[in-house]
């Protein structure tokens, strides 16, 4: 089926004419909205529409289906997000069941995830070092590039994992820090070997 590929600034269009400011022309500061078909209710200024894929710098956010809450860049609305939602940010990603993402002023600055469980994974494309966690509920902070894991939370390292019902994970320094002196229990902290080599086969006896 045909995807509809529209700017953000063509969909404030269906609901008011308006002028973006000289720096929404940096791609960072510009946001783009495709999608699959779509409705847009004139009377709530709000837009239903599947497939959706939204793109703005380094984050693209993708779904089986959102709710637009706003239409006007500069006005503050949400992504609201269901199915399958992907979230890639540079070399890592977050996958969930559903989510919110909050804008205001021409930018996404926050996202709320949340699933069975939620999970993320982020790679050092230099060392091939892999981080990977999953809770109940990520909050993702798209200024600070951090991620807030609540619930049944693990952060998993190469060696380690951390383990605590609310930890907060640094994308560019792959700090992980407890969020909350509150948990029950306490937070857990697992270490393991890397593992060996595999030894080589004896050769076959002659």
């Amino acid at each position: 089926m045909a995807r509809s590929h529209l700017s953000l600034l063509c969909l404030c269009a269906l609901a008011v004419a308006i002028a973006l400011p000289g720096s929404a022309q940096n791609d960072d500061a510009s946001f783009e909205f495709e999608s699959g078909p779509f409705v847009f209710e004139g009377q709530t200024n709000m837009m239903r529409a599947e497939a959706p894929l939204i793109v703005q710098g380094d984050l693209r956010i993708a779904a089986d289906a959102v709710l637009v809450t706003a239409l006007e860049f500069e006005e503050a609305g949400e992504f609201r997000l269901t199915g399958n939602v992907r979230i890639d940010v540079g070399t890592a990603f977050m996958e969930a069941d559903s989510a919110v993402f909050a804008y205001a002023q021409g930018r996404l600055s926050r996202g709320e995830l949340e699933g069975t469980p939620v999970s993320f994974t982020d790679v050092d494309p230099a060392s091939q070092r892999t981080v990977t966690g999953h809770a109940d509920k990520i909050s993702y902070d798209n200024v600070a590039r951090t991620l807030r894991i609540t619930g049944e939370a693990s952060v998993v390292y190469p060696t380690r994992e951390v383990i605590g019902c609310d930890l907060i994970y640094d994308f560019g320094t792959e700090k992980v820090s407890s969020g909350s002196a509150d948990c029950e229990g306490g937070f857990r902290f697992i270490f393991r070997r890397e593992s060996a080599e595999p030894a080589a086969a004896p050769d076959p006896p002659q």
